[in-house]
């Protein structure tokens, strides 16, 4: 493990809880844990925990630890038989793009299935949330 990484670990938990105990909003790296949220890491292309259920008013927080930027989009992606790719955002989130150590929080509101996908890379990357 490298040193900046070492650092970064210990200095991440430092920074959630500062922000939580200043009443940061969901973007701003609270952990959505506290309501019942998940937390999904983006990491090496994908999505990590790229299919969670959580309940209604659940918090979900992507964290991008990737070196370039992602998006988390709600909506579908479809290879079509030639070979490209169509993707359908339904707007009921969208990031837009999240560098390396951001994060992105939705709070579910409403019960369903929400599929997702990276703007930047719809082909590889996808995952869905089932809100119950």
């Amino acid at each position: 493990m490298t040193r900046a990484r070492t650092i970064r670990r210990f200095l991440l938990p430092i920074m959630v809880l500062t922000a939580a105990a200043c009443g940061g909003d969901a973007d701003d790296g609270g952990d959505g844990e506290q309501d019942g949220g998940q937390r999904v890491g983006i990491e090496r292309l994908a999505f990590q925990s790229d299919d969670l259920a959580v309940d209604v008013g659940a918090t979900v927080t992507w964290t991008n630890e990737d070196p370039g930027a992602h998006t988390v989009t709600s909506g579908t992606v479809e290879q079509t038989p030639i070979g490209t790719t169509e993707v359908d955002a339904d707007g009921a989130f969208a990031s837009g793009e999240i560098e390396r150590d951001a994060t992105f929080s939705f709070t579910f509101d409403e019960p369903g299935t929400y599929s997702y996908f990276c703007e930047i890379h719809p082909a590889t990357m996808r995952g869905e949330i089932q809100v119950r």
